[in-house]
């Protein structure tokens, strides 16, 4: 099989799995915080119909916010444009945005990231890249609260990507020998770190710790480069800063409850890390590693590097890694949202490629003559073996996957599926039409309190909750602040579920 044919099957399977993904999005509907940030939009909207004057809100309302409430301005600027205030039947734009976003991040970041770093053949970058992309999507955690929710997907799921974004113009600015690609890539990274520092405090902090460790070691190197990198980190930073001291930090603070303390932050963020990577490292997704290590293998044997200190490299990214927890700990606890579960996942991905490349890397220059570690490098050069061994894995990772599987009854006495892989969870909700359901009960809902003058509104529970898409409901009591949200954008005294 030429490796060309394994390029082709592996994309067309990462399209054939998005199909899915972005059908199902099609009935996706806001929830709890998309109501809460959209109030005063959506009824800009319904006055005006001028997007200019609803942009015009959301930026007003982004400085109130600040002082009010939480610093993260340009999470909030973009919460406050969910796309169901110009109309719930436009919601299903959300899941385009992020869905999209994040695919694209991924695989360019991966792709780039091998090409430039560590000098990888196009063939071996495509592979990791869709490979790695594909994973990460099919096993995450709650897929609802990364692409099919706005509020917490933009506000995670987007900037995760952004960063990601970032990361391959910094390795352009790096890596490019072209001074009109640099100097494009540091203009357009300038605007995009101060964006990203503004968002959610995870990325935020992760990006900024990132970019201060390259420009400090190009400025150790003594490299040009290093000016532009300082700019982008310093405005990373200043971003950061901003976001940060941020008066209404303070009011949320108070209402959550008081700081952990940095000390047991810190302890909470290495012992997450470390769970993370346990629990993200399922038998299919470690099955999708060993197939890569031929890969990995022969990129760090051809990559020219030394790979002297596994341990060290292993130990420096591990705190890197866990740094985008401590944010969440400090502040709440151990309160942890999905949303953000979601992207410590994501970017276990990224922890794992380069960590495998570089012990790949120190077995090839300590054993470069071990019969093993040769045959390991040049596992896929032999056409035969390439067949077998990518035969092989792909077996085995639907083996694993299945094994995820279990089958339970239903309470409408039949079968229900829980572990299913997101592509196929999507595809079964669309196929036993819980999906449409779904979408049919919260269209009536919104019909309903948009054209009902009685001020205290009682609606029927859902009776399906499809779980790709599926986020939360508000409840049988009024006064829960799920509810609180649907009746301030409704304009109702009170909401809730009939017993």
């Amino acid at each position: 099989m030429k490796k060309r044919t394994i390029n082709i099957i592996l994309i067309t399977v990462f399209i054939i799995s998005l199909l899915p993904l972005y059908y199902i999005g099609g009935y996706a509907h806001p929830s709890v915080d998309d109501y809460y940030y959209g109030v005063e939009t959506s009824q800009v909207w319904q006055n005006t119909h001028s997007v200019s004057a609803v942009i015009s809100e959301a930026f007003e309302l982004t400085k109130t916010t600040y002082n009010e409430w939480q610093g993260n301005f340009a999470a909030i600027f973009l919460m406050r444009l969910q796309p169901g205030i110009f109309g719930e039947q436009y919601y299903v734009i959300a899941p385009i945005i992020l869905i999209t976003a994040f695919a694209v991040s991924m695989l360019l970041f991966f792709y780039v990231l091998l090409r430039r770093w560590f000098g990888a053949g196009r063939t071996a970058a495509l592979v990791t890249s869709v490979a790695v992309t594909f994973t990460a999507m099919q096993f995450t955690y709650v897929p609802s609260d990364s692409f099919y929710w706005y509020n917490g997907g933009i506000y995670y799921t987007f900037f995760f990507s952004l960063m990601l974004f970032l990361f391959i113009l910094v390795t352009m600015l790096i890596k490019s020998g072209r001074a009109p690609v640099k100097a494009i890539c540091a203009i357009t990274a300038l605007p995009l770190a101060f964006l990203i520092g503004g968002g959610n405090y995870a990325t935020a902090l992760f990006t900024s710790i990132i970019l201060v460790l390259l420009t400090a070691y190009h400025i150790y190197k003594k490299q040009r480069v290093s000016i532009p990198l300082a700019f982008i980190a310093i405005v990373s930073l200043a971003a950061l800063g901003i976001s940060v001291a941020a008066p209404g930090n303070a009011v949320r603070q108070a209402s959550v409850g008081g700081s952990t303390g940095i000390i047991k932050a810190l302890a909470y963020s290495f012992a997450y890390g470390g769970y993370n990577i346990a629990s993200a490292s399922t038998v299919p997704v470690i099955i999708m590693w060993i197939g890569l290590l031929p890969v990995f293998s022969r990129i760090a044997a051809k990559s020219g590097f030394k790979f002297r200190h596994p341990v060290i490299i292993l130990i420096f990214t591990f705190c890197i890694y866990c740094a985008q927890g401590t944010p969440v700990f400090y502040a709440q606890g151990l309160r942890m949202p999905y949303r953000m579960m979601n992207i410590i996942y994501f970017a276990y991905y990224g922890f794992m490629t380069i960590n495998l490349i570089y012990i790949m890397g120190w077995l090839h220059s300590r054993f470069a003559d071990n019969g093993v570690v040769r045959l390991l490098s040049d596992f896929y050069e032999n056409s035969k073996r390439r067949l077998a061994g990518f035969a092989v894995i792909l077996i085995c990772f639907a083996v694993g996957c299945v094994g995820l599987i279990t089958v339970n009854e239903a309470e409408d006495g039949g079968v229900s599926f829980d572990g299913l892989v997101l592509s196929l969870d999507a595809a079964y909700s669309i196929a036993d039409g819980s999906a449409a359901g779904y979408d049919a009960e919260l269209s009536q809902r919104a019909d309903y309190l948009s054209s009902s003058t009685d001020p205290n509104a009682i609606l029927p529970p859902l009776s399906v909750t499809p779980s790709p898409i599926f986020h939360t409901d508000i409840t049988a009591d009024a006064g829960n602040w799920k509810n609180a949200h649907l009746a301030l954008y409704y304009n109702k005294t009170s909401v809730r579920l009939s017993e």
